[in-house]
């Protein structure tokens, strides 16, 4: 029913990405993880799988994205990943649908485990 979606960005980028998660309500916070990039902070949010969680993710990118111009932010779900680097409104907004489409995916993926029947996350 959640899944852990990873961000990584520079410090100031991540701060402000927590920020806006935050204050959307996620449950998301700063991350460990041994060999990260240098120069780069882990933010891993628990999110749902529905629409609602992709809208809040949107959201907090969109917003941290057109403040910066080239912001390079990456999201992983899972061992899908997109990295999305605000060049310009059009540029941001493709690969914010690349991004969507994974998460879309996997939750589709996961509604058909359940639907299935094989007992996984049964309420």
């Amino acid at each position: 029913m959640f899944d852990q979606v990873k961000l990584r960005a520079t410090p100031g980028l991540a701060r402000e990405l927590l920020a806006e998660l935050e204050a959307q309500g996620a449950d998301a916070s700063y991350g460990a993880e041994f060999g990260i990039e240098s120069g780069q902070l882990l933010i891993v949010a628990l999110m749902m799988r529905d629409s609602g969680a992709w809208m809040t993710l949107r959201t907090a990118i969109g917003a941290v994205a057109n403040r910066h111009q080239g912001a390079r932010i990456r999201v992983e779900l899972g061992d899908r990943t997109v990295e999305i680097e605000g060049k310009s409104t059009s540029d941001m907004e493709a690969l914010l649908r690349q991004a969507r489409e994974l998460f879309e995916a996997d939750a589709e993926r996961w509604r058909q485990s359940r639907s299935s029947g094989n007992g996984e996350d049964e309420e």
